[in-house]
């Protein structure tokens, strides 16, 4: 599903509701938080650090691909870390108003209020899944989603918090 919304792209840009750009170091965490959002009916880029988010975006705008509804990012990371990611997207015209969620272990409660961002804490991939549906303009698992699919993805969700603990 292709949208066309100022809130969440410039002038002209086109996005995909579908498609959800997750950044995070930790490969088992981010491969599993991505099995979940795919299960869900959505797009997922995955990325291990702000740099590769940056140059998958890139990427995307040179090949006149849509851009994602949706920055899925942990906040510490190598190379570059989340915060930095954040304020490159910030000064960005391009991407300024990519909307963003981020996730993080930093038990920190004034977190959402100094980056103005929602905040997720891991590593509970329920609560993580419940907040990309919510930030997404459109998310495939409302009531009227097929049966077979929640059901498979409660199963699904349930070895993950197993796996997670």
């Amino acid at each position: 599903m292709l949208l066309h919304h100022a809130r969440f792209a410039p002038a002209g840009a086109t996005i995909d509701a579908r498609t959800v750009l997750l950044v995070d170091d930790d490969d088992d965490f981010r491969s599993t938080l991505a099995a979940l959002v795919q299960l869900d009916g959505n797009h997922v880029i995955e990325a291990p650090h702000g740099g590769a988010a940056i140059a998958a975006l890139e990427q995307r705008a040179k090949n006149h691909q849509p851009d994602p509804a949706l920055l899925v990012v942990d906040l510490m990371m190598p190379v570059m870390g989340g915060f930095e990611l954040l304020q490159w997207l910030r000064r960005s015209d391009r991407w300024s108003r990519l909307p963003a969620l981020v996730m993080t272990g930093i038990n920190d409660s004034m977190l959402p209020v100094r980056l103005d961002l929602p905040v997720v804490f891991k590593p509970d991939p329920q609560t993580l899944l419940a907040a990309v549906r919510k930030q997404l303009p459109r998310h495939r698992s409302d009531p009227g989603a097929p049966s077979s699919q929640r059901s498979r993805l409660e199963q699904v969700s349930d070895i993950v918090r197993l796996r997670l603990g």
